[in-house]
Formats: structure tokens, sequence, C-alpha cells
């Protein structure tokens, strides 16, 4: 989930979306394996999947003025 934010995006400006896995200090570390990330030493390269069709729609609304 997404903490409430606030930008002003003038025309011509672009934005890029960038899918991560953690955001480490802030959130725990995804280590990919399930486990405890206070306790867990092993860690597992992991796959981010954004659909984008008929059955799995997906949108960012970037509401105007």
């Amino acid at each position: 989930m997404l903490d409430a934010t606030a930008h002003r995006f003038d025309g011509g400006h672009r934005i890029r979306l960038q899918v991560s896995g953690g955001a480490f200090p802030r959130f725990a570390r995804n280590l990919g394996t399930g486990e405890h990330p206070g306790t867990s030493t092993e860690m597992k390269p992991t796959t981010h999947t954004v659909f984008h069709n008929r059955a799995w729609p997906s949108n960012i609304v970037l509401p105007s003025r």
C-alpha cells in the first residue's frame, strides 16, 4: 500500500513507476523465502508481475484539475 502523496505534474512532464519488492529500512526486507525477516538468513530472487489485460486490468489514476 502506498502512503498518501501530493505532487503536481505540469503539462509535458513525465512520470515513472517503479515496482519493487521492498523498501528497506522503512519496511522489513523481502527475503523471497516466506521466512521471518528478523531471523532468516537465506535470500532468494523474486519475480513481480504487473498484469495488464482484460482479465487483470491495472491502472494509475492521475486526476486532472
